[in-house]
C-alpha cells in the first residue's frame, strides 16, 4: 500500500513541479490566467487519480499537458456546445508550437545528460570503461568480455554492476548541482 501512495505521491509532485508550463499552456488555450490556473488544478487532481496511467520513461509534461488540453476541452465544451474552426485550429496550432518547444528543451536536457555522462566516465578506471565498452559499444556478451579481458564471467558481471550504480549516481550528482 505505501509503494502506492509512494509512487502516486511521486508523480503528483513530479507533475507539481510542471506547473508554471502548465499554466502558461492552458492560458495560450482559454486565453484567462484564472480559468488556466483553474483548469490546471484540476488537471492535477485528474493525474492525482489517474497516476498509475502515467508510463514511467515517458515525458511527465507532455502527459500532464494532454490532461490539460482534455481539460480545456472539457471546460471549453461546458462554456460552448459549438467551438468554430478556428477556435480548432488556434489550439492546434498552439499545441504544436508548445510541441517544438517542448523538443528544443528536451533535445538541451539531453545534451546536458550527455556532457554529465562524458564527465562521469572519464573518473572510470580504464579496465572498467573496457568493460562497459565491450558491453555497450561493441554489444558483446558476459562470455565474450571475459575471453577478451582476460575476466571470470562473474567479475565481468560485477564489475558492469558496480560501474553502472556509479556512473548512475555520478550522473544524478551532477543533474543535481546544474539545478
Amino acid at each position: 500500500m505505501s509503494n502506492v501512495n509512494d509512487q502516486r505521491d511521486r508523480i503528483a509532485k513530479e507533475a507539481m513541479g510542471y506547473r508554471i508550463e502548465l499554466i502558461a499552456y492552458a492560458r495560450a488555450l482559454v486565453g484567462d490566467h484564472a480559468t488556466a490556473e483553474d483548469i490546471v488544478q484540476q488537471a492535477i487532481l485528474v493525474v492525482f487519480d489517474k497516476y498509475e496511467q502515467f508510463r514511467e520513461g515517458t515525458s511527465m509534461l507532455a502527459w500532464c499537458r494532454g490532461i490539460v488540453r482534455i481539460e480545456v476541452l472539457r471546460f471549453k465544451g461546458r462554456r460552448s456546445k459549438e467551438r468554430t474552426l478556428a477556435v480548432c485550429l488556434l489550439d492546434d496550432a498552439i499545441s504544436a508550437a508548445y510541441e517544438e518547444f517542448q523538443t528544443q528543451r528536451r533535445s538541451e536536457e539531453l545534451d546536458a545528460w550527455r556532457s554529465a555522462l562524458r564527465e562521469c566516465l572519464n573518473r572510470v578506471s580504464e579496465r572498467g570503461r573496457g568493460v562497459m565498452q565491450a558491453r555497450f559499444v561493441d554489444g558483446l556478451g558476459y562470455s565474450q568480455i571475459a575471453e577478451q579481458l582476460e575476466m571470470t564471467i562473474e567479475a565481468v558481471r560485477k564489475s558492469l554492476f558496480r560501474h553502472k550504480k556509479k556512473l548512475r549516481s555520478c550522473v544524478e550528482a551532477s543533474k543535481r548541482q546544474d539545478l
